[in-house]
C-alpha cells in the first residue's frame, strides 16, 4: 500500500525512472559493466588491502556448496553466517598474519605437508586423524589415507578441488601454529612474579568494616539530578573505555499473520480427508513423507514407551492398518498410521497414581497421617470422585500436573512393590487398596494392561498455517499503517491510535544482528537500518516469513564508529555517575570520625552493614556478601594494624575498613608451582592476545554488514 501510494504520487517520476533504468539495463548488459558505477564494491579492508565483493562472495558460494555436498542438506542462518566468518578469516590470514610469516621466514615445507597427511603417526595433522579415523574401530587408519590419496586422480573435479582447499588448510593452520609457537617460548614468568602470585593467595588478613551499598539508595531519587554535562565530563575522563561501536536503535511495530476461523475450517476439512486418503495409501511412508510438514520420523518398530501416550488415551489396542488422529501436539497435528506390530519379550503396563509422600525420617504418627489422607482420598475415588483431578488437588510428585499417569513402563523401571502392584491385575481397573513404597503411599489405577508390542508408524505432521488470503489481508493493513507514517513520530502516534499494535524497542544493534527482540529472520531490517536508514525514517514492510509475523521499524539512533557520544553510553555514562552521586551522598551522612565501626554504622542507619572478616587475600576481590569490591581489598593490605581506612568508593557501595590482624605469607624456598601457573595462563591468553594484536596493526574495516 505504502509503495502504492507513493508511486501514484510521483506517478510521472515513476514512469521516466522506469523507462530509464529499462534502457540502463541493456546498456549495461551490451557494454559488460555496472552502468551506474565505474567502482568496484568492497566488503571490507584489511591492512590496506580492500576485499572486493565479488570475490569474498565467490569464496563464500563455494563454501556453502562445499557444506550441502558433505552434509546433504541447506546451512541455517547461522551456519551461513559462520560460513561467512571461516571466509573472511582467509582474507585475514592471507593480508594480516601472511606479512608475519614472511618478515620472520616462517615457511611450510612439502616434506611438513607429506607429514602432516601421511607421514609418520605421531606428525599426522588432528584434523587428518578425524577425517580418517574408522567409525567402527573409532581408530586412526592411516592405509584409508593413502588408499584415498591414490584414488584423488580418479575422483570429481570438485572433490580434487575440496581436497586441494583442505591442504590449504592445514598449511596455514601449521603457519599459525609455528607463529603462535614462537611468542609461547618467549613468555617467560620471573621469581618475582610467581612470589607475588603466593603472596596474594597465602597472606591472609583479618578485617573489620562497615559497608553502605549503592542499592540502598532509590535510583530515581539521584538520576533525576543528574545532568548531561555530568555525564560528559565522565564521558571525556575515560575515552578508551567508551569507545563507540557502529550500532543502530529502532523502534518497531509487528503484524502477526495468524490463521483465520476460515482457515481452520479449511484445514479441519483437508485434515480429515488426509485421514482417510492415509487409510487407503498404498506406500503409507511415501504417502507420510509427502504430505507432512517435518520429513524423517522415527523409523523401525518402537516400544510402549516411546509411542505418544495419546493414541491409547481413546483405544485400549492399536491395530495394524489403524488410523490414529489427528491429535494435537503443541501447534501441530498428527496422524498415526500402524503399519505393522510385532511383539518383543518385555511387558509393559499403563498406570496412573496418587502419591501420598514419606519423608526419610517420618515418624509412626506422620506416616499414619499421611495412611490415613490417602485411604480418605481413596474412598472418594470410589465412590465416583474423578481419578485425574484428585491427583492433580492431592497427588505430590511431578504426575500430579498430568492427572497422576505415568505413562507406559516396563518391568524394573518402578520400586519393587509398586511394580508388583502394577503388573498383577488381569483387567483394567483401580486397586482396591494402597500400595506402600518407601516413597510414601500409593493410589494405584492400571489404565492397561500388560502388552509387550511394538508398533511401527508411518506419521504425518501438519501445521494450522494462514492462507494465502488472511496473509494478504494483514500484508494491506501493514501497508496501510506505513503510508500513513512518514517519519517516527507519527509512526509512533498510530500505534497509540490503535490498541491491537505495541510500540517495540531494539536497543543498540550491532551490525551482525538478525532479529529484533524475540522476532528472528529480520536481517533485512537491520540492513535497512544500517545502510540506507536516517534517524526518523520509517521502513518498508518487512516479512519474518518463518515466523508469520509483517514487520515494519524506523529508526531511532544511529551510532557512528569511534564517534563516542553521551547519547550512545547514555545508560553506561549514567551508571557511573550514580555511584558517584550516591558515595558523595552516603559520605554526608557517614561519621568517619566516630570512634568506632560499630558507632559509625549505628550512627549511619540500617543500611551500614557491619561486618568481621577471617582469611581476606589479595586473589580474592569480594569482601564476604558485600559484591565485587577490588579496591577495599587491596586497600586492606596496605593498612597497618588497628589502623582504618577512609571511605573507598568501591564497584558496590562505600566502605571503611579497620585491619585486625595481618598473617603474611609463610617463608618458602620453591615458587615453581606458582610459576608454573602463570605460565599456563598465559599460555591459554597468547593465542587471543596475537590475533588482537594483528587486528588492531592491520587496521580492519569490516563493512560486510552493508552487504548481507
Amino acid at each position: 500500500m505504502a509503495i502504492i501510494t507513493r508511486i501514484r504520487k510521483y506517478s510521472g517520476v515513476a514512469i521516466f525512472f522506469i523507462g530509464f533504468s529499462i534502457v540502463a539495463f541493456v546498456l549495461a548488459d551490451l557494454l559488460g559493466q555496472n552502468f551506474f558505477s565505474s567502482e568496484k564494491r568492497y566488503v571490507g579492508e584489511i591492512n590496506g588491502q580492500n576485499i572486493d565483493y565479488n570475490e569474498y562472495n565467490a569464496k563464500v558460494e563455494r563454501a556453502l556448496n562445499n557444506y550441502r555436498q558433505q552434509s546433504g542438506e541447506s546451512p541455517s542462518e547461522a551456519q551461513i553466517s559462520g560460513i561467512r566468518d571461516q571466509v573472511w578469516n582467509t582474507f585475514l590470514f592471507d593480508y594480516a598474519y601472511q606479512e608475519q610469516f614472511e618478515q620472520l621466514g616462517i615457511t611450510v615445507t612439502e616434506e611438513e605437508l607429506y607429514q602432516m597427511v601421511q607421514g609418520d603417526s605421531a606428525f599426522i595433522h588432528p584434523e587428518v586423524r578425524r577425517q580418517f579415523t574408522d567409525p567402527q574401530t573409532q581408530k586412526f587408519d592411516k592405509n584409508r589415507i593413502v588408499e584415498f590419496l591414490k584414488q584423488l586422480p580418479k575422483l570429481p573435479v570438485e572433490q580434487q578441488a575440496q581436497w586441494a582447499d583442505f591442504e590449504e588448510y592445514l598449511k596455514k593452520d601449521r603457519l599459525q601454529r609455528k607463529y603462535e609457537a614462537l611468542f609461547r617460548i618467549s613468555d617467560y614468568v620471573t621469581k618475582a612474579e610467581a612470589q607475588r602470585l603466593y603472596e596474594h593467595k597465602t597472606a591472609k588478613a583479618k578485617v573489620k568494616y562497615v559497608f553502605v551499598p549503592f542499592t540502598s539508595l532509590i535510583d530515581s531519587v539521584y538520576t533525576a539530578k543528574i545532568t548531561d554535562a555530568q555525564l560528559k565530563e565522565e564521558l571525556n575522563k575515560y575515552p578508551e573505555k567508551y569507545k563507540a561501536r557502529e550500532q543502530r536503535s529502532l523502534d518497531y511495530v509487528v503484524f502477526d499473520i495468524l490463521p483465520s476461523s476460515r482457515d481452520s475450517v479449511a484445514f479441519s476439512e483437508e485434515i480429515r480427508q488426509l485421514a482417510k486418503d492415509f487409510a487407503k495409501a498404498p506406500n503409507d511412508s511415501a504417502f507420510a513423507a509427502t504430505n507432512s510438514d517435518a520429513p524423517g520420523q522415527a523409523a523401525g518398530y518402537q516400544t510402549l514407551a516411546e509411542i505418544p501416550t495419546v493414541l491409547f488415551d481413546k483405544n485400549p489396542a492399536l491395530l495394524k492398518g489403524g488410523i490414529y488422529g489427528p491429535h494435537i501436539d503443541g501447534k501441530s497435528y498428527k496422524i498415526f498410521k500402524v503399519t505393522d506390530i510385532r511383539e518383543d519379550s518385555v511387558d509393559f503396563v499403563r498406570a496412573r497414581h496418587i502419591l501420598f509422600q514419606i519423608q526419610p525420617n517420618a515418624t509412626a504418627e506422620e506416616k499414619e497421617k499421611a495412611r490415613t489422607q490417602a485411604n480418605e482420598v481413596l474412598q472418594k475415588i470410589k465412590e465416583g470422585s474423578d481419578f485425574a483431578k484428585m491427583a492433580q488437588q492431592y497427588g505430590q510428585d511431578g504426575t500430579k500436573d498430568r492427572g497422576g499417569d505415568l505413562g507406559w513402563f516396563k518391568r524394573g523401571q518402578m520400586v519393587g512393590p509398586f511394580e508388583a502392584a502394577a503388573f498383577a491385575p488381569e483387567n483394567p481397573g483401580l486397586l482396591p487398596n494402597l500400595v506402600e513404597t518407601n516413597l510414601g503411599f500409593h493410589i494405584l489405577e492400571v489404565t492397561q494392561t500388560k502388552n509387550r508390542n511394538t508398533y511401527k508408524l508411518a506419521t504425518i505432521e501438519r501445521g494450522l498455517e494462514p492462507s494465502e488470503e488472511t496473509r494478504d489481508s494483514v500484508l494491506y493493513l501493514a501497508e496501510e499503517f506505513r503510508a500513513q507514517s512518514e517519519n517516527g513520530d507519527q509512526f509512533r502516534e498510530n500505534i497509540k491510535k490503535n490498541p491491537k499494535l505495541v510500540l517495540l524497542n531494539a536497543p543498540k544493534l550491532a551490525t551482525s544482528a538478525s532479529s529484533l527482540g524475540g522476532v528472528q529472520g529480520l536481517r533485512e531490517v537491520v540492513r535497512w537500518a544500517f545502510n540506507d536508514a536516517s534517524v526518523g525514517d520509517v521502513s518498508e514492510v518487512f516479512e519474518a516469513q518463518e515466523q508469520n509475523k509483517y514487520v515494519i521499524a524506523t529508526l531511532t539512533e544511529k551510532i557512528v564508529k569511534d564517534e563516542s557520544t553521551v547519547e550512545a553510553f547514555r545508560e553506561q555514562l549514567m551508571q557511573e555517575v550514580l555511584k558517584k552521586v550516591k558515595a558523595e551522598a552516603i559520605l554526608k551522612k557517614l561519621d568517619l570520625k566516630a570512634k568506632s565501626l560499630e558507632e559509625m554504622a549505628k550512627k549511619y542507619g540500617a543500611e551500614a552493614q557491619i561486618n568481621t572478616l577471617d582469611n581476606v587475600t589479595l586473589e580474592n576481590n569480594v569482601l564476604g556478601g558485600t559484591g565485587f569490591n577490588p579496591r577495599s581489598v587491596g586497600t586492606v593490605f596496605g593498612l597497618s594494624k588497628g589502623k582504618r581506612s577512609g571511605a573507598i568508593q568501591d564497584e558496590a557501595g562505600l566502605m571503611v575498613i579497620e585491619l585486625i590482624a595481618l598473617s603474611p605469607a609463610p617463608k618458602i624456598a620453591d615458587f615453581g608451582q606458582y610459576k608454573t601457573e602463570i605460565q599456563q595462563k598465559l599460555a591459554q591468553r597468547t593465542q587471543f592476545l596475537i590475533s588482537e594484536a594483528i587486528k588492531e596493526a592491520s587496521n580492519i574495516e569490516d563493512n560486510r554488514y552493508k552487504f548481507y
